[in-house]
């Protein structure tokens, strides 16, 4: 942490230990709600989620996905509240719903395949990480252009769904989406680092409780994305893919 370079009203091994606390929650937190995310998914296939939520046709996987989104939302203003517990464990609670809701798809895929794309995830996901706790450089008018560019691929992608269904269009939004979400991992990282030492200089601890557990939120979307991309691309490139 580059705290040596302000003075701290209250000690630097105080503010220190702040920010390593929240970093070390964050990422933490990441990866419980992975670990939740697998258990859902195993728990999904063993009781057959999939045939229940895509038994019911188009609605069926519209309120899947709103429980989702609105568990997501929620789990957001929780923790802009200050209720650090109760935003906690609606993070934990969405990211089980994506094992749910992912159980069926997963089920189409082989597990060297998806075992592959787990193990480039976690790689690339680490990496990202390094970079951005690392770098030196001011990224932080990145993230606005991302999330337009997000926003705009997934436009691409609704309409290429419904409407022209094209495995071409298909194989390029995957391929575009790829460094897009290594990216935002960058941005998303360094934003929390500073965020993180800002609350540690200002010896506010509650304020760095929630930059750990906003920022494990949009890393773990950062890291499920990649994994779901990377595993299309498998999919894809072994003729696997429909």
């Amino acid at each position: 942490m580059a705290t040596e370079q302000y003075s701290v009203p209250f000690g630097r091994d105080r503010a220190n230990a702040i920010y390593t606390d929240a970093m070390a929650r964050m990422y933490g937190l990441v990866a419980l709600g992975i670990v939740v995310t697998a258990a859902a998914i195993w728990v999904g296939d063993v009781l057959g989620v999939g045939g229940i939520i895509f038994g019911y046709g188009l609605i069926g996987t519209l309120l899947m996905i709103g429980a989702i989104f609105g568990t997501l939302i929620a789990a957001n203003a929780a923790v802009r509240r200050g209720s650090i517990g109760l935003g906690t464990a609606l993070y934990l609670a969405f990211t089980g719903l994506e094992g749910l809701f992912l159980s069926p798809i997963l089920s189409r895929f082989t597990g060297e395949q998806i075992g592959m794309a787990f193990i480039l995830t976690a790689g690339l996901f680490a990496a990202m990480s390094v970079i951005g706790m690392t770098t030196k450089r001011d990224i932080s008018k990145l993230g606005p252009i991302l999330l337009i560019g997000l926003i705009g691929i997934v436009a691409v992608s609704l309409i290429n769904m419904f409407l022209i269904q094209s495995s071409a269009l298909f194989l390029l939004i995957n391929i575009v989406l790829l460094p897009l979400f290594l990216a935002l991992t960058v941005w998303e990282t360094k934003q929390m680092k500073e965020l993180a030492q800002q609350a540690a200089m200002a010896g506010d601890e509650g304020a760095a409780a929630q930059v750990a557990v906003m920022g494990s939120i949009g890393l773990y979307l950062n890291a499920l994305n990649i994994f779901i991309v990377i595993l299309s691309l498998l999919g894809i490139f072994s003729g696997d893919d429909d």
